[in-house]
């Protein structure tokens, strides 16, 4: 599955191949998510990785040689409603209500606003984070003091934590698994990349 940094880097270059007709330089890919220029390195390394994930082609070697197949998402009339049919207890029992109306799902499947990532590991079980979830996140490199974000650490490894500054000139990770200790970081080594807004549970 793709990072949020390779979602970033996709939506660039289809925004750029629809405005020129031809694909963006890797210096120009780093300027267009908002990183450094100097970064073209790590561009390169995620370009090559989306390439080897079939969700884009890099043509014969070139300046300009990038063809994208990685989503082109459509923006048509989808129907992202789902009917809301009642409450449910899930503790003291409440009387069955069936009130048909419906809960309109459209702003968390906007392609330039969220993204769906795949949990791996158990360190956010104690907010009913499981391994195999997914976590749907908005798009942002913004928190509040508490959210649950993405978060890049070092420009390599995304995490799903707790934020927190209350830590002079750091900012701390906080997972929810009673096992595992919170890490404290220099602000430089952190990158937001999303804040966790909801969870799909899939069952298999």
């Amino acid at each position: 599955m793709a990072t949020p940094l390779q979602h970033k880097i996709c939506d660039y270059i289809e925004q750029y191949l629809n405005e020129h007709a031809y694909s963006p330089s890797l210096t120009e890919i780093a300027r267009g998510i908002g990183i450094s220029p100097k970064s073209v390195s790590l561009i390169s390394r995620n370009i090559h990785a989306l390439a080897k994930e079939g969700k884009l082609i890099l043509e014969n070697k070139g300046y300009r040689n990038i063809r994208l197949v990685c989503h082109s998402r459509e923006s048509g009339d989808s129907n992202h409603a789902l009917p809301l049919v009642g409450r449910i207890a899930a503790g003291v029992p409440i009387e069955a209500i069936e009130d048909r109306q419906s809960l309109d799902l459209t702003s968390l499947w906007q392609p330039d606003g969220h993204f769906v990532l795949e949990v791996k590991g158990d360190s956010m079980v104690d907010e009913g984070i499981l391994n195999g979830d997914y976590v749907v996140c908005r798009q942002t490199g913004r928190a509040q003091e508490g959210d649950i974000v993405v978060a890049l650490i070092d420009q390599q490894e995304a995490t799903l934590k707790r934020i927190s500054w209350r830590v002079p000139e750091r900012i701390t990770l906080i997972p929810a698994n009673i096992a595992l200790k919170p890490k404290a970081y220099v602000p430089q080594r952190v990158q937001v990349q999303g804040v966790f807004v909801g969870l799909l549970r899939l069952r298999k």
